[in-house]
């Protein structure tokens, strides 16, 4: 019974794991954006992070990813701009952050067609000063209450990150029902 109840608390509130913080490798006074906001946790140890004097952004799909974002702020005292992804498009001001994460942590990223996450994958390159990065965080769910993470057939990430002109991509761990794929914006172009 102890068991049961501990995996229900860790689903219902997961705090960060410090292994997933430092795979993004964000340093305190870094600039980010966070496309998608379905890990309160993940988001919660980036703007932690991040710090004071670095900037703490969101992208939402949705409304619930938009709330999701302002109650992390506000449980954590960190200021989280968040503006709404219009289409395919990301409102923030170009080369203006040092990387941006792309939270697929339950599948919305990968839910959307191929053309859409390229788009935006090319937006978070616009965005990404040069010499800045772009991380993936996947998740796969697991565990008794954790569920499955489906993506579509032939979803690959690093083939839409290299189409949208990040070079190198790489896969930089796979642990903990998590997988971490980088892609880096090289030059001033």
């Amino acid at each position: 019974m102890t068991i049961i109840f501990k995996m229900l608390k860790k689903r219902a509130g997961r705090s960060m794991d410090p292994l997933h913080v430092s795979m993004t490798g964000i340093n305190m006074g870094e600039r980010f954006v966070m496309i998608g906001c379905d890990d309160r946790a993940l988001l919660s140890g980036l703007a932690a992070k991040s710090g004071l004097s670095g900037t703490s952004a969101v992208a939402p799909f949705d409304a619930a990813s938009a709330q999701r974002a302002t109650t992390v702020g506000t449980k954590i005292g960190a200021l989280i701009d968040v503006r709404p992804i219009e289409g395919t498009t990301l409102s923030f001001e170009s080369d203006s952050v040092d990387m941006v994460v792309v939270d697929d942590t339950r599948g919305t990223f990968a839910a959307h067609p191929a053309s859409v996450r390229v788009d935006l994958l090319k937006e978070a390159r616009r965005l990404v000063r040069a010499g800045g990065r772009v991380e993936v965080v996947e998740g796969s769910g697991g565990g008794l209450f954790g569920g499955a993470v489906s993506r579509p057939a032939g979803y690959d990430v690093t083939q839409d990150l290299s189409a949208a002109g990040f070079y190198p991509v790489r896969v930089l761990a796979e642990r903990d029902s998590f997988r971490f794929v980088e892609g880096l914006r090289r030059g001033t172009a």
